[in-house]
């Protein structure tokens, strides 16, 4: 049984304040912040069978079969020090671009993916720093509502923290 990690990019791996950082050179959103980073793989390192998957409306402009969009995808997460894994071959919600049905509200594309797609899957949880009725739609709290102007704080890694804490754990020797 595996656990996922819905992972919005806007507002969780980049914000102003990542940006403002590096000197606003004109590369809007382009920079992933090195501690939410950090924090996606201490997930990894620490807890079983851990894929992630992608919520943001980036994964739009890219097909889930396009295999050389998919390795640009994870060549931008390698380069910024990201160790997770993502699912395969559905690494992203609406994996099969039925836009018109699913991509109303970013909750009932998440509850469409866990249906079909993460049979396997004992938990889950969702990083965003928008709210699209995740709740009231999954029937379970298991948002990590981050801050679009600072990104993933210390007070949303606790969040995460306590949502996963009865998630399976690695060993010490199964840890990477």
């Amino acid at each position: 049984m595996k656990y996922l990690v819905f992972v919005d990019i806007d507002g969780v791996l980049t914000s102003n304040r990542a940006e403002f950082s590096d000197g606003l050179k004109g590369r809007l959103w382009s920079k992933f912040d090195p501690i939410a980073i950090d924090f996606f793989n201490r997930i990894h390192d620490t807890f079983h069978e851990v894929e992630f998957v992608m919520i943001s409306t980036w994964r739009n402009y890219i097909k889930y079969d396009d295999s050389m969009m998919r390795l640009w995808m994870e060549t931008s997460f390698r380069n910024s020090g990201f160790r997770g894994e993502f699912s395969y071959p559905y690494w992203k919600v609406n994996p099969l671009e039925d836009r018109e049905l699913y991509q109303k509200e970013r909750a009932y594309e998440i509850k469409h993916y866990l249906k079909e797609y993460a049979q396997e899957c004992k938990d889950y949880i969702i990083f965003d720093d928008s709210d699209f009725k995740f709740e009231e739609v999954l029937g379970k709290k298991r948002l990590v509502k981050t801050d679009c102007d600072n990104g993933m704080l210390f007070k949303h890694m606790r969040n995460a923290w306590s949502i996963m804490g009865m998630w399976d754990r690695k060993s010490e020797y199964d840890r990477t």
